[in-house]
């Protein structure tokens, strides 16, 4: 096996298993993380369990600075993965089947690397379509001042109407960030298989001379 497709290969696993883990870090980590209260209790296991002290303004804010670098990092890193593994289906199309069909969908290079592609890349539809909403109600939250701060009227009167809405939209911060983590969480399931389904194609070519 040339060595251009082992480079390929590799890149493509790990890329895929990296844009996974990345993706799973913010739900693991980050999002409890930001949710905190100032001091949690004695033995308390799971943040998501506590109600944060942070004002919601800055718990979105904090939120759509994670949302930003992600979107800016992770796509690229599942491209650039996917890209690996189109040049590995193109270098071995010619090239003697992969092993037993565990897949299920008919044993060949192109049903592998085409559906390791098209699992990594669905996170970009995931995104537009299941988090839609709850991207939307957390990104209003967070730039809903923004307005009023750049035009310097943060000190005008608010109308009790006004009041009101803000403090039900305040008061479904928590609710947002815990379904946007556990949607997220499914999301970094996707390049998790596209590197399973990688990994299964890059050892079965291992016996190609």
């Amino acid at each position: 096996m040339a060595t251009d497709v082992r480079i390929a290969q590799a890149i493509g696993t790990l890329g895929c298993a990296l844009a996974a883990s990345g993706i799973a870090t913010l739900s693991i980590m980050s999002i409890p993380n930001i949710i905190i209260p100032a001091r949690r209790p004695p033995g308390a296991t799971l943040p998501f369990q506590d109600t944060p002290e942070t004002p919601t303004a800055h718990l979105t804010h904090q939120w759509l600075d994670l949302y930003t670098r992600g979107s800016k990092i992770f796509p690229g890193i599942s491209a650039v993965s996917s890209l690996a593994n189109l040049y590995a289906l193109w270098t071995l199309q010619n090239s003697p089947t992969p092993g037993p069909d565990i897949l299920g969908l008919g044993s060949s290079w192109s049903t592998c690397y085409l559906l390791a592609v098209g699992v990594t890349m669905s996170i970009v539809p995931f995104t537009l379509t299941a988090m839609k909403k709850t991207n939307a109600k957390l990104k209003a939250h967070a730039t809903r001042g923004d307005a009023a701060d750049a035009e310097g009227s943060e000190s005008m009167v608010v109308s009790p109407q006004e009041k009101a809405k803000q403090a039900r939209e305040d008061s479904e911060v928590l609710e947002l960030l815990q379904r946007w983590s556990k949607l997220n969480l499914i999301r970094a399931t996707l390049p998790l298989i596209g590197a399973g389904i990688g990994f299964y194609a890059a050892v079965s070519s291992w016996t190609i001379p």
